[in-house]
Formats: structure tokens, C-alpha cells, sequence
């Protein structure tokens, strides 16, 4: 392994470090997303709804509390703001408001993940261009003869373009994966919202 790394010259030593924090986004990402639920199950809007139509708000705010994770967080505030508060004018400004308030915790660091998918290939082709040069260069001053002066050049400039590819197929499958749980997560919040306007508004 250590003679790859050398063998592929400065370049991979640069994606080294990116695959070192893209694992380290992957994993910490990861981690955020078991925590905090991306949807919630029947009996939380069986339960939900059973309160609001009896007007128990408070009673409603304290048992979406109960609810783990970004979905609940941003229900509970809706909650709060729609029933207590009274704010009825703008409720689909007013979710959009706090959702972008709760997000911010599934989609920090993601933004990373997009950069390095898109930026290792081209690092890698970097390596590829520097090390095919170097190859060259080796031809022009020793000729074909000897394939000992080029091969380093070549290694060199395969390593790189495998190693920007390896870096980046992971990185863009979880930016992708993310974005959807996100996406998912956000479809499920406005629903429920809807859902709760529909029964407070009656």
C-alpha cells in the first residue's frame, strides 16, 4: 500500500487526504441520520390527531416532543407557533421557516461530500496529465530503449485516475443517499403540517 502511495507521486498523497475526510463526513453523516428519524409512524398522527380535534393543544405539543429527531423538532415548533401563538395567517411560510431552521442539522457537512466527488476525478486527472508528462520527458532524454525511465511516469498517472475514482464513486452514492433522506424527511414534515392546518383550521 505504501508503495502506491509513493509510486503515485504528490497528487495522491492530496487524495489520500480527501478520502481520509470524506469517510470521516460519511461516517459523522451517518451517525446524524440514525438519530434523528427522517419520518414517524401511524400512531404518532393516529395519536396527534385524536388530541388536536379534541383542542388539547398542549397536551399535542407535549407528546410531539416525545417524537426523536428532526420530524419531531420541527412538528413541535410548528405546534407551538400554529395552535398557542395563533400565527394562522401564513402556515406555509411559517413551516418553511422552522424546517429550514431544523434541516440545517441533516444537511450540514453533506455540501462537502458533493465537492470532493466532483473535484477527485479531476485531481486525479491531474496526476494522469503530470504523470504522463513526466514520462515523456523521460523518452525525450533517454529514448525508448529503456522501459525502467518511463514506467514510474505511467504508474504514476494510473494510480491517480483509480485513486480519484475510488474516492469519488462513495463520495457521490452517500451524497445521494443523504440528499434523498432529506428530501424524505422534508416531504413527511409538510404532510403531517398540512395534516395538523387541516384538523386546526375546522
Amino acid at each position: 500500500m505504501l508503495y502506491y502511495i509513493k509510486a503515485g507521486g504528490p497528487i495522491l498523497y492530496v487524495l489520500l487526504i480527501l478520502s481520509v475526510v470524506s469517510l470521516g463526513v460519511i461516517f459523522e453523516r451517518s451517525l446524524c441520520f440514525i438519530k434523528n428519524k427522517t419520518s414517524v409512524d401511524s400512531m404518532f398522527k393516529k395519536e396527534i390527531k385524536e388530541l388536536l380535534i379534541d383542542g388539547k393543544y398542549n397536551e399535542a405539543i407535549d407528546f410531539s416532543k416525545k417524537e426523536k429527531g428532526v420530524v419531531g423538532k420541527t412538528l413541535t415548533k410548528f405546534l407551538i407557533r400554529y395552535c398557542l401563538v395563533g400565527d394562522y395567517k401564513n402556515s406555509d411560510e411559517l413551516l418553511r421557516e422552522i424546517e429550514l431552521e431544523e434541516m440545517d442539522i441533516l444537511e450540514r457537512n453533506t455540501y462537502i461530500l458533493g465537492i470532493i466527488a466532483y473535484t477527485a476525478p479531476m485531481i486525479g486527472l491531474l496526476g494522469t496529465v503530470t504523470g504522463m508528462i513526466q514520462a515523456f520527458g523521460k523518452i525525450a532524454v533517454s529514448g525508448t530503449g529503456d522501459p525502467n525511465a518511463i514506467a514510474g511516469g505511467i504508474s504514476q498517472a494510473l494510480l491517480t485516475t483509480a485513486g480519484g475514482l475510488i474516492i469519488a464513486i462513495p463520495s457521490i452514492i452517500a451524497y445521494n443517499i443523504f440528499n434523498k433522506k432529506i428530501e424524505k424527511m422534508s416531504l413527511e414534515v409538510e404532510k403531517i403540517a398540512t395534516f395538523i392546518v387541516n384538523i386546526v383550521k375546522r
